[in-house]
């Protein structure tokens, strides 16, 4: 009798566990059957990230202004679901103009690829292996429709990116992260971005991630920002890490060209067709995914000096223009 009674409480417990099992795998279809929002869609997938955002920093001293320096933050978006693609891609661009150890075991650095030496190779007919890389490189970024973002800053007091109060984000942070929200909004609105940034020292890692997720969390402007996670993470760069590799090159190329340099001309206006641009309903502006923070210093100075057509813009980030950029086209053979 004590063994047929086991036998049938068993039963029912199984029973139970099987019916509560498919009753709730039941509820969860009915609700994803249903058209979601695409906030609620990023809700339910908050443990997911679509897009990697990976951003770098260069700073640089202005090679026409004595006395002027910057900063540049800048960043490349990659499909989460795409990286392993873009790493093989990224090796065979390498393997193409270096050796296998090279394409393996050496990362990608823009100050290498777009030194003085190699520019003045190519100034004498001479072919640089350095620049024909990163040519390529961008032309892969552009063909491949990868975002590039940025932030570009003449500021004395927040050109090196370092968060002094965790309470309130500074400015060159939040700019950075307003295009990055509308780009998610505009193009994959069902989509998480996840931002990754190049390690730096422990202090202003911890300086800048607890300022960064109070913004998110607290701040009016940060919650309405909820196409990216709320918390940002931090990578080391080394061969394997393409990603950052590939931040570390347009960061390199973006600063260059806002620190004057000439020769770096030509591939930044390659490189500035992945740069998104949107215009708002609102206020025909037409914004750039690259914000140029002018110090307040030179901005009095030049409002003193004659006034020309054009005097008016101080940055590529908002143009009162009607026109749409053209969309990239694939890399040149």
């Amino acid at each position: 009798m004590a063994r047929v009674a086991r036998e049938s409480l068993w039963r029912k417990r199984t029973f139970r566990a099987d019916f509560h099992a498919t009753f709730s795998h039941t509820l969860v279809a009915v609700g994803h059957s249903r058209r979601d929002t695409s906030r609620a869609a990023r809700e339910r997938r908050a443990a997911e990230c679509d897009v990697l955002i990976f951003f770098d920093e260069s700073f640089h001293n202005s090679h026409k202004e004595p006395g002027t320096s910057l900063g540049a933050l800048c960043g490349v978006g990659v499909p989460e679901a795409q990286m392993s693609a873009v790493a093989r891609d990224v090796y065979a661009l390498k393997r193409k103009h270096f050796d296998e150890d090279f394409a393996r075991n050496r990362e990608i650095k823009g100050r290498d690829l777009f030194k003085n030496y190699a520019f003045k190779l190519a100034q004498r007919g001479i072919v640089s292996q350095n620049l024909a890389l990163g040519a390529d490189l961008i032309d892969y970024i552009v063909g491949k429709r990868l975002p590039v973002f940025g932030c570009v800053c003449f500021e004395k007091q927040l050109q090196r990116f370092q968060a002094t109060d965790a309470s309130a984000l500074d400015n060159s942070f939040r700019f950075l992260f307003e295009r990055v929200d509308g780009y998610m909004k505009r193009h994959r609105p069902d989509d998480l971005a996840c931002m990754v940034f190049d390690d730096r020292s422990y202090g202003i890692n911890a300086r800048n991630a607890e300022a960064i997720t109070n913004f998110f969390q607290d701040d009016v402007r940060g919650l309405t920002m909820d196409s990216m996670v709320r918390t940002p993470f931090y990578a080391i760069s080394q061969a394997n890490n393409v990603g950052l590799q590939l931040a570390d090159l347009v960061t390199t190329v973006i600063s260059l060209k806002f620190a004057g340099s000439d020769a770096i001309a030509p591939h930044y206006a390659r490189l500035r067709r992945a740069i998104p641009s949107s215009i708002l309903d609102y206020a025909a502006l037409r914004v750039s995914g690259l914000k140029v923070m002018r110090d307040p210093a030179d901005k009095k100075e030049s409002a003193r000096r004659p006034r020309g057509p054009r005097s008016g813009q101080e940055s590529p980030t908002t143009q009162r223009s009607g026109r749409i950029m053209p969309e990239p086209s694939a890399p040149a053979n």
